[in-house]
């Protein structure tokens, strides 16, 4: 049996987080086993899904990485890995790449990285920290063509890198039946849309942290604006928690629509959030390969994304694509989509077809086996 031990620099609600969590019931499904290794002095939010999957946690806080060099934090890391007894070691996010880099002294087992994002993790002095890892990296997966750029420039050679885009699991998200939709739907409203029940609703839905970066202000300023030239009651729900919720609340409040504007926290089960949705929308300025939004059209959700990272690349022709940060386009999207059920429809069920034939967990999980197999055979 195969065993991984993989290191990532925390356990909170991310891309990066819940890749690892769907990687290890993967691995868990074919026969190879998972140690994880958090940086994280708290305990956060995911650890609780690794334990009930029985996947063993192990914790090496870190608050610097100038502490990795004292001695007692060096032993702890070698009781880890030998305690791990690994074939191989993963890492995941920039700490734990440097971590796992230094975990390999104490180990023969190769190490892979992936690179989650690009242009984020890995600037100014963190490139020459990255540089440094590399030469212990025996294979790198990107998950986007920007991070294997990123990768080749912090000095990985092309043919330790390979491209895998992250996978969902389309049994997981999926659409629902219309009945159930619509009495999830109602429920749904009651809950957090106060007042009597719109006679035609267009429901717009959003997900991810409440930073900036994911720019939801955008989202609420456009879905404003299209209301207003739309033959619909606009109601509009950002799944996530994050230190942006007041000005989010502060901002619904100063277009006037706290009532039409939801923001319902970490949900989770996703999986029930996206098939509710008329249209899903990423608003975000910066990403690599959305995983909110592979997720929303594996559940047969109309999509509409800013051009960031590979979102363009993974809607292709099932969605609508606007520049970042451009309110007046996102606002001509909504208002393109709301004004047509059959294409919204349409783009839906397409959306659902290209993410279960180029974004399934099987296909990405596959891959990523892949990549570990020949990693032993070349050890052998």
């Amino acid at each position: 049996m195969t065993r991984v031990l993989f290191f990532i620099s925390s356990l909170g609600h991310g891309g990066a987080e819940n890749h690892l969590l769907n990687l290890c019931d993967y691995l868990g499904d074919n026969g190879a086993s998972s140690v994880v290794c958090t940086l994280s002095r708290e305990e956060e939010p995911l650890e609780d899904a690794f334990r009930e999957r029985a996947v063993p946690l192990r914790r090496l806080p870190l608050d610097t990485l100038p502490a990795l060099l004292r001695p007692g934090r060096l032993a702890a890391l070698r009781r880890i890995v030998e305690g791990a007894r690994c074939d191989l070691v993963h890492a995941h996010l920039f700490h734990a790449e440097i971590v796992a880099a230094a975990a390999t002294f104490f180990t023969a087992a190769p190490l892979v990285a992936t690179r989650h994002s690009a242009g984020l993790e890995f600037c100014g002095v963190r490139r020459f920290a990255a540089r440094l890892a590399a030469r212990r990296i025996s294979r790198l997966i990107a998950v986007s063509r920007g991070a294997a750029a990123e990768a080749a420039a912090t000095g990985l050679s092309p043919d330790r890198i390979e491209t895998i885009p992250n996978g969902v699991d389309t049994t997981r998200f999926r659409p629902l039946d219309t009945e159930e939709r619509e009495a999830r739907r109602r429920f749904f409203f009651e809950e957090f849309f106060p007042g009597d029940p719109p006679a035609r609703p267009l429901f717009v839905g959003a997900a991810g942290g409440l930073k900036p970066v994911k720019d939801f202000g955008l989202l609420l300023r456009a879905a404003a604006a299209a209301e207003r030239r739309i033959d619909a009651d606009l109601r509009v729900a950002v799944a996530g928690e994050g230190d942006e919720r007041d000005a989010l609340e502060a901002l619904a409040r100063s277009l006037g629509t706290p009532a039409r504007t939801a923001l319902a926290g970490h949900l989770s089960r996703p999986e029930e959030f996206y098939p509710l949705l008329d249209l899903f929308v990423l608003s975000s300025k910066s990403e690599a390969v959305p995983m909110v939004l592979v997720e929303a059209m594996s559940s047969g959700a109309a999509c509409i994304a800013t051009d960031v990272g590979d979102a363009e690349e993974i809607l292709g022709d099932t969605g609508l694509i606007v520049p970042p940060g451009d309110e007046e386009a996102l606002a001509g999207a909504i208002v393109k989509l709301a004004a047509d059920d059959g294409l919204r429809r349409d783009l839906g069920r397409r959306a659902r077809v290209r993410a279960m034939e180029r974004f399934d967990r099987e296909i990405w999980g596959a891959r990523t086996i892949g990549v570990y197999r020949r990693l032993l055979d070349e050890k052998k």
